[in-house]
């Protein structure tokens, strides 16, 4: 059934009803109409199942006939914070992030970062990639959308990785080796990893992630670009302590 989006839902009498962008999705894009079954999910931790019993231009109203609560989020709250990528490239990320489990991606800007952007230019892409996130979850099943934090400066960005998190920094120059560090680390379950541009962080960033609490690391000989590099640590970590697999 086609699954949709729909936060913080009320329901009266066993009926709930959606408004927003998502009417359109369900009226005109894939043209559901009374009797059609469908799915919502809240975005927490529960999905909605039941059909449609009344439609107009602004609003579709569902007879729920079933609230669940399916274990689809991984064991692992694993943050990615990526410096800003090019163009469709963090699209890119944020998309195979979300389908892979991450909990949380915080974009920020490095000494390299391409391109920096204005206010308002922040702001509309920050909606975007919330928008984006919220599309994989309803591609893949998931029932929680993941956070994407606004922009952030890389000083404020090093200092929102909790304490008991193994804090992980990638760096292409040198560092610990992932598999080193996975059996140094087993069971630990909330994972803070920090990927940088494609220029890679410089020797003064990665000494302040390391004052910070980060372990640099290596993913091995080969060098990958920014938007690989992310994806590649994320399914490794989920492999190994997640639910892939």
């Amino acid at each position: 059934m086609p699954r949709f989006y729909v936060p913080n839902p009320r329901i009266e009498q066993e009926l709930l009803k959606v408004e927003g962008s998502e009417v359109r999705h369900i009226r005109r894009v894939l043209r559901l109409k009374v009797g059609d079954r469908l799915v919502l999910f809240d975005g927490s931790a529960k999905e909605y199942e039941g059909v449609i019993v009344e439609e107009s231009p602004s609003s579709v109203v569902m007879k729920v006939e079933d609230i669940l609560s399916p274990q689809k989020e991984s064991p692992l709250e694993i943050t990615l914070a990526q410096s800003l990528l090019k163009g469709e490239k963090m699209e890119y990320l944020i998309q195979k992030a979300t389908e892979l489990g991450i909990k949380k991606i915080i974009p920020f800007f490095s000494s390299r970062s391409v391109p920096l952007l204005d206010k308002s230019k922040k702001l509309r892409r920050y909606h975007r990639w919330e928008k984006i996130a919220i599309e994989a979850c309803k591609q893949c099943g998931r029932i929680a959308v993941p956070k994407v934090e606004p922009l952030q400066n890389y000083s404020e960005m090093l200092g929102m990785a909790p304490s008991e998190a193994l804090r992980l920094i990638l760096w292409e120059k040198k560092g610990q080796g992932l598999k080193e560090v996975l059996k140094g680390s087993a069971g630990r379950t909330k994972i803070f990893f920090v990927v940088g541009p494609e220029g890679g962080m410089s020797d003064e960033e990665i000494g302040e992630a390391q004052k910070a609490g980060f372990t640099p690391i290596t993913l091995g000989k080969r060098i990958l670009r920014s938007e690989t590099a992310g994806l590649c640590l994320l399914s490794v970590l989920q492999y190994e302590w997640g639910d892939l697999g």
